[in-house]
């Protein structure tokens, strides 16, 4: 049999022999130095891929019991047809789909969720929809109670589930819309409390020589809508205001019947978060005006004059502003905004990202965030009226710019339409006065808002 021999290796002389390339081996301060750029790419594509999709996934997803598939079909083409993007399983589960991961992500991302309750599926014991139920219904507690997300709709002649939603409600708590009495009025129902894709800004035509004033609701609608007077002093704001669509006048008694929601507001130069105190339809002459009395509210006023300093290396609160500004103006991403941050870890750029945002609008609920620039949005809906759209962006930009508290006073804001897919954009702007004994900072830059991906 055969046997091996058995050999000592000398590691002295195999060393000697063959000796280290020198050259590739590096510090350790090195290899800590490209693990953390390498986090910092990854987090800076999470965040730029979660505003990529924040564009993309609005949509109003709908759960109902297969038994009611025709008239589902049915609600599905009359919201569409008004500009709505709906997510329905026939539609958005194709072949091979991992299906309960894409209906949570649906749901999750979903400006609304509409429950079709039946008595199909009173009868059922079990079937998707209560999946659908449980996943919507956790959603539904994490978001605020002054946010309308959650519809409950019945298809015929129905008990509505008692399911607990939290803080002693349940989905009987919830207004419902019927659709069986009259269809007509239950689906104008849902489009009152749903900006539909074309109508997130009012699509009427408008004259260029319109004054507006801007309302944004809590569920994130503009509202441009024409004045006759606009009086606004230390106390109060008087508006006199000549609404031109039924989308405005729908909106307009909203503020009538409910008092409570703090809206944001911007006319001219100033932006306020506001909430309505009267609210009054007067005709006279053939002709309808609505006088509207709104206070300021200052729940988010002591944010303006934070000191604190903020736990970045090289960064200050201004320079945040600045990120913000361009982000507003210029669709700016994370990795476009020079931040000195190279030597950071995931969790300060995440704080990064979160204070570029700004959390203010956590406040009122109405996700009044910087995601991403609003003005590309704008320009989908006003395009073949320019100088409608640049007025309207001037409105949007300074509602943002301000009640972000990016900035406290606006000293430029021009906007020039270069082609369908550039606006230029030249701003100044001063901040607010954080120490007493020196200047506030201005921000100034100038560059192009991209209009089209």
């Amino acid at each position: 049999m055969d046997t091996m021999e058995k050999v000592e290796f000398d590691y002295e002389a195999h060393t000697r022999d063959n000796p280290p390339d020198l050259s590739k081996f590096r510090s350790a301060s090195e290899v800590r130095r490209e693990r953390r750029e390498a986090f910092k790419a990854r987090l800076i594509n999470h965040a730029n891929m979660e505003i990529k999709h924040a564009r993309e996934m609005r949509h109003v997803f709908i759960s109902y019991c297969h038994e009611n598939k025709d008239v589902v079909d049915k609600l599905y083409h009359a919201l569409s047809s008004k500009g709505i993007s709906v997510w329905v399983d026939w539609d958005n589960l194709v072949p091979g789909t991992p299906w309960k991961q894409a209906i949570q992500k649906a749901i999750h991302h979903g400006d609304f969720f509409i429950a079709c309750f039946s008595k199909e599926y009173n009868a059922r014991d079990k079937t998707f929809m209560e999946e659908e139920l449980s996943i919507a219904i956790e959603n539904l507690r994490e978001k605020s109670i002054d946010r309308i997300w959650f519809i409950p709709i019945k298809l015929n002649e129905c008990e509505i589930p008692d399911i607990n939603i939290g803080e002693g409600e349940t989905l009987q708590s919830l207004q419902y819309v019927s659709l069986y009495k009259d269809w007509e009025t239950g689906i104008q129902q849902i489009l009152n409390i749903m900006p539909s894709k074309s109508s997130d800004t009012i699509n009427k035509p408008y004259k260029e020589g319109d004054n507006c004033i801007l309302f944004r609701s809590v569920n994130g609608q503009y509202f441009f809508i024409p004045f006759q007077e606009v009086h606004w002093d230390s106390k109060e704001i008087s508006l006199t205001l000549s609404p031109i669509s039924s989308e405005q006048i729908s909106f307009l008694c909203s503020l009538r019947k409910g008092k409570h929601d703090v809206i944001a507001f911007a006319h001219q130069e100033d932006a306020a978060w506001v909430k309505p105190r009267e609210v009054a339809q007067l005709s006279t002459e053939g002709k309808t005006i609505w006088e509207v009395i709104l206070t300021e509210d200052t729940t988010g006023k002591a944010f303006k004059y934070r000191t604190e300093k903020v736990t970045f290396e090289h960064l200050t609160l201004d320079q945040i502003a600045y990120m913000r500004a361009k982000r507003l103006l210029l669709d700016e991403k994370l990795e476009a905004s020079n931040s000195p941050l190279t030597q950071a870890n995931i969790f300060d750029q995440m704080l990064l990202e979160f204070q570029i945002r700004g959390d203010l609008s956590s406040e009122y609920g109405n996700r009044l965030q910087a995601l991403t620039s609003p003005i590309p949005k704008l320009y989908q809906h006003f395009k073949t009226r320019p100088e409608t759209f640049k007025r309207f962006a001037r409105l949007v930009s300074i509602l943002y710019l301000k009640l972000s508290n990016t900035v406290e006073d606006i000293l430029q804001l021009d906007l020039k339409l270069l082609n369908p897919k550039a606006l230029e954009v030249k701003f100044k702007g001063r901040r607010s006065q954080l120490d007493i004994n020196k200047e506030p900072t201005l921000l100034e830059f100038d560059g192009i808002c991209p209009l089209s991906e």
